[in-house]
């Protein structure tokens, strides 16, 4: 399920307010939460807002605006809300140094010497710079782990 605000998927419940269902994530749950205390919204018509609403001109290559079009199926700001999350998020970023502390662990919970450990470590690092992050993905969705 995703958030129907940002897009994300993390702690993501539907729920109705009123007759209108709503399916947030938490983040999102509790920014509702916040500006309808704060604002006191009563029988007001629509969807609650969820933030403040600001225009932007962004200049972009017609290579980038062609991918949003094509990732936003005609919602930018859906889009742009979800990147934003995303980029806030430390769930939704790659970090080659928590990918290393999860083979660290794997390696440790097996039984491997120090010696194999650091081999590990080293040779997942060397393949940081030869492959791309959806070359290891396919790599991995391919095989038979």
């Amino acid at each position: 399920m995703e958030c129907m605000n940002c897009g994300g998927t993390y702690d993501v419940i539907d729920f109705y307010i009123g007759e209108e269902k709503m399916i947030l994530c938490a983040d999102c749950r509790h920014k509702l939460v916040a500006i309808t205390s704060k604002h006191k919204q009563g029988n007001k018509a629509g969807r609650p807002s969820l933030g403040e609403t600001k225009k932007v001109s962004l200049t972009l290559s017609e290579d980038d605006w062609e991918w949003i079009d094509e990732k936003a199926k005609g919602n930018r700001s859906k889009l742009l809300r979800y990147l934003i999350g995303q980029e806030q998020s430390s769930e939704g970023r790659w970090s080659n140094d928590a990918c290393l502390g999860y083979a660290i662990l794997a390696a440790e919970k097996l039984g491997y010497s120090e010696k194999k450990v650091q081999e590990l470590v080293v040779a997942i690092y060397g393949e940081f710079d030869r492959k791309s992050i959806g070359e290891a993905k396919d790599t991995y969705n391919q095989s038979s782990y």
